[in-house]
């Protein structure tokens, strides 16, 4: 095929290798020409063809062109313009013809800000057999001659391989994206030699650290890479315009192994509280998916049973007309019934294999000590609470203190550990250590028969008998801490009670808190102002959650926490907790404030919860009826369903106004030093014997090592973190745009597999057409240039550069400051680093260097010190 190409204004042509832009020059991005224009106005240097892309700043546009990608690329570098000078009334789509005007641009303003007016046209040549640009004119030209003709040769006019074999190789071949993707993972090092990996609209960018790990020739050689060259500590990978698909490869490849990497990885410098809740976040996180399955099918099941369409499953003590006993139901409904309630009863086995991942030990023995905890056949009939028997090991006799949940700390019983989440770490973290012990002396001969022996008859007897026997202890303590502040009058304890439940949720203590709640139910004839605390307080999570979503500029978090309101709505509020709430700390304070006011707002009004019909929304049902075992409620029906509906209301509307007011995205730089200089004051004060004067002028030292770091820095510090919100927004919509094609895709070639396998080449066939048919390729390139622009708005000279500089000036005043010895000195580096850099470190543009001191630990071992020195003095 050919057709010919015209000159689209006037001007001087010359060959596409004379270009001044290198990447055009060596054909990176297609072959074609280069004219720089005398006139302002372009038009159609073609016969006829279709917009296709129109870029957001109006410099570069993409034309369809006889089944070519043409693009033309007003000047070099104008996209630093911004759109400026540039005017168009192309919309992608319009179908164009010869002499049709395409675009203007305003050359006194290119010339004025001496950027160079060269237009480069050029076309994909990879998908071709062959082609040719033939009698190409150079030299000057009048718009509207024909300059060229392009003759080419698709592949697709080549001989055709025979139908069966093209449609298995179609859905059976490995993804060539995913292969390049691989490779070039590998060759720039590994996702360890880079802090980031991004794209613009044809580049693939990493952000190298070490440049001598990077094999540079032999990407070059992989099949989809065009061209590769360095700026800077930036290696750019030229790619064409399925760049993002390879981007999205090396990511998914990097987090495939760990979709939450096991939350955070503890570090030294960390107090013990926090590596206590990092640790915790780590194994509690990859379970939010079980949880929230398992939720949604309890959910499902609670609507079936409250429509009359399912039975009421009961594992103990039917009740007729309104109960059935397991064994009694239709085998369906029971399968559904386990298939909701087995996760929550037996969680502890789960617990046990995320616990086990998080500490490096083996998952399956790991998961085989979590079923030995939470043995089906210590189940029994449920127990009490349906969570399990109690096995009473020692009696100690009756006590009546008129607290029952005090009442039973003379009992020391043994139970199943399925809702017990600190024993089953426990086990698992003693499990590890036990393991490393024994390998490092049992003969490799005796090491399969004696090692997972002698780890099963320790740890779970020190579980049962030691680990669980003191957590039983701790949880009636509890109990009973919390049955007694619930009877704090004023509707002050009710709300303490409501407000503390998430809390125990989040340490999977709540169970002590629903004995509580059963014990009032059945002594006030089936209603309890205790109740009403699981719902309400899930209400004010939500609440805290939404006002995350209202602040936050980050899109990413913003998504995932959209994503958690369904959950939470059906009464799962651990992805909340876990999530965002608890870590994020302000928004888990929002909550619970905004629980404890509904809590005794409730409480003060009378409402009472008074029949179980299920979780989250559907649990407002149960407070519009009489109490269930008969007592006379305080409130009619209506007005306690009412009431409690107002109580939720306040409870979401406190949650959201709190967290609006007191959400920080992130603490700033001068915040973090001044932290860190708090501690090191401490420190040096106890190390020295510091008086109070001493100490004053310590503090006057370092608050002018601070100085440096000035309002105006700061100042320049958010507008950038704008810059960088604005950036990751639309690499985020971008990402939803990905997925939602990969899915899509994903779907056909699944289908397509199993035809195939089926032999059905005809309706195969037919999904290869659907398939190609999906094509976002438009609307890719227009985030990838939007995404290029905005990455180019962020002033990384200093974000590096500048704050570099301050960190050394701020270490060279520390350095002057004669208490501060050289290894404090040393290990101050990569904190000041972490509190100037935090920007770039909290987005992910940059890592954290590695901190190895412990301010708090340091201080505590002085602190010893000087006791065992006075001791020996006296």
């Amino acid at each position: 095929m050919e057709f010919k190409i015209y000159a689209p204004v006037d001007g001087v042509i010359k060959e596409i290798d004379k270009c001044q832009d290198q990447m055009f020059a060596d054909r990176m991005l297609g072959d074609g020409f280069v004219i720089t224009p005398s006139k302002n106005k372009f038009y159609s240097f073609f016969d006829i063809g279709e917009v296709s892309m129109i870029f957001d700043t109006k410099h570069a546009y993409g034309f369809n062109v006889k089944g070519l990608s043409f693009l033309i690329h007003c000047g070099m570098d104008t996209v630093e313009l911004q759109g400026e000078g540039f005017d168009t009334k192309l919309q992608v789509g319009d179908v164009i013809k010869k002499d049709d005007e395409l675009f203007s641009v305003d050359l006194n303003l290119l010339n004025s800000k001496k950027i160079s007016a060269e237009t480069p046209i050029v076309f994909e040549f990879n998908s071709l057999k062959s082609y040719s640009i033939k009698n190409l004119k150079t030299g000057k030209i009048k718009q509207g001659e024909e300059i060229c003709t392009l003759w080419y040769e698709d592949d697709k006019t080549a001989e055709p391989l025979p139908k069966s074999y093209d449609i298995v190789d179609f859905f059976n071949v490995s993804n060539k994206y995913e292969k390049a993707a691989s490779e070039i993972n590998k060759l720039v090092g590994g996702k360890n030699n880079y802090n980031d990996v991004y794209n613009c609209m044809t580049r693939l960018r990493f952000n190298i650290k070490e440049k001598e790990l990077v094999n540079f020739e032999k990407i070059k050689q992989n099949e989809l890479v065009k061209g590769v060259l360095w700026n800077g500590a930036e290696l750019q990978i030229v790619i064409g315009q399925d760049v993002f698909k390879v981007k999205d490869e090396i990511v998914r490849i990097n987090t495939s192994n760990e979709v939450i990497k096991n939350s955070i990885r503890v570090k030294k410098q960390e107090s013990l509280i926090k590596r206590f809740l990092l640790m915790f976040g780590g194994i509690m996180v990859p379970v939010i998916p079980c949880i929230v399955g398992t939720g949604l099918v309890q959910a499902l099941v609670a609507i079936l049973t409250q429509s009359g369409i399912m039975p009421n499953i009961v594992l103990k003590d039917p009740v007729e007309g309104q109960s059935v006993l397991l064994s009694d139901a239709g085998i369906g409904w029971i399968i559904l019934y386990i298939m909701g309630k087995t996760t929550t009863i037996f969680s502890g086995v789960i617990i046990s294999v995320s616990a086990a991942k998080y500490f490096k030990y083996d998952p399956v023995v790991g998961a085989m000590l979590g079923i030995i905890l939470c043995s089906p056949l210590l189940f029994g009939n449920g127990g009490e609470l349906g969570i399990g028997n109690d096995f009473i090991l020692i009696d100690l006799g009756k006590i009546n203190t008129g607290n029952p949940m005090l009442d039973k700390i003379t009992q020391i019983k043994i139970n199943m550990m399925n809702a017990k989440i600190f024993v089953v770490i426990g086990a698992i973290f003693t499990a590890k250590h036990l393991d490393k012990w024994l390998k490092s002396f049992i003969p490799v001969t005796f090491d399969l028969v004696l090692r997972t022996f002698i780890t099963i008859l320790v740890v779970a007897p020190l579980a049962f008998f030691g680990y669980g026997i003191i957590w039983n202890f701790i949880e009636v303590l509890f109990g009973a801490i919390m049955l007694y502040i619930g009877q704090i009058p004023l509707g002050i304890g009710v709300g303490i009670f409501v407000a503390i439940w998430q809390v125990a949720v989040i340490f999977g203590v709540h169970l002590v808190l629903s004995l509580i709640t059963f014990l009032d139910f059945m002594t006030n004839g089936g209603q309890s102002s205790f109740g009403m605390a699981g719902s309400i307080s899930v209400w004010a999570q939500i609440g805290a959650l939404i006002g995350v979503i209202i602040v936050t500029q980050n899109a990413k978090l913003k998504k995932h926490a959209l994503g958690m309101i369904p959950a939470g709505i059906l009464g799962i509020t651990e992805p909340i907790l876990y999530g965002i709430n608890l870590p994020k700390k302000r928004p888990l304070i929002s909550g619970v404030i905004a629980a404890f006011v509904a809590g005794a707002l409730a409480a003060n009004m009378g409402v009472t919860k008074r029949a179980i019909t299920g979780f989250g929304i559907f649990e407002a049902i149960g407070y519009f009826s009489e109490p269930s075992l008969g007592a006379n409620g305080d409130l009619a029906p209506v007005l306690n369903g009412m009431l409690y509906l107002l109580a939720c209301l306040v409870s979401v509307s406190l949650g959201i106004t709190l967290s609006v007011l007191s959400y920080k995205e992130r603490p700033n730089e001068k915040t973090l030093l001044n932290k860190t200089f708090k501690k090191l004051i401490n420190l040096i004060s106890i190390e020295n014997n510091f008086d109070s004067k001493d100490k004053k002028e310590l503090s006057q030292k370092l608050k002018e090592v601070i100085a440096v770091l000035d309002s105006e820095t700061i100042k320049e510090i958010k507008q950038n973190e704008k810059s960088i919100q604005k950036y990751l927004k639309q690499k985020e919509k971008l990402n939803t745009l990905v997925e939602k094609e990969a899915k899509l895709k994903a779907s056909i070639i699944s289908k397509g597999k199993r035809l195939v396998a089926k032999e059905e080449f005809e309706k195969a066939e037919h999904l290869i057409k659907k398939y190609n048919l999906i094509d976002n390729k438009d609307k890719f390139n227009k985030f990838n240039i939007k995404i290029d622009e905005l990455y180019k708005e962020i002033d990384f000279d200093f974000l590096d550069n500048k704050l570099s500089r301050i960190q050394k000036t701020i270490m060279n005043n520390l350095k002057e400051v004669p208490t501060i010895n050289k290894t404090l000195f040393s290990n101050l580096e990569p904190i000041v680093y972490n509190s100037l850099h935090s920007l770039m470190i909290y987005y992910g543009l940059s890592e954290n260097k590695e901190v190895k001191i412990n301010f708090a630990e340091m201080v505590a071992v002085k602190r010893q010190h000087i006791k065992a020195e006075l001791k020996i003095n006296n």
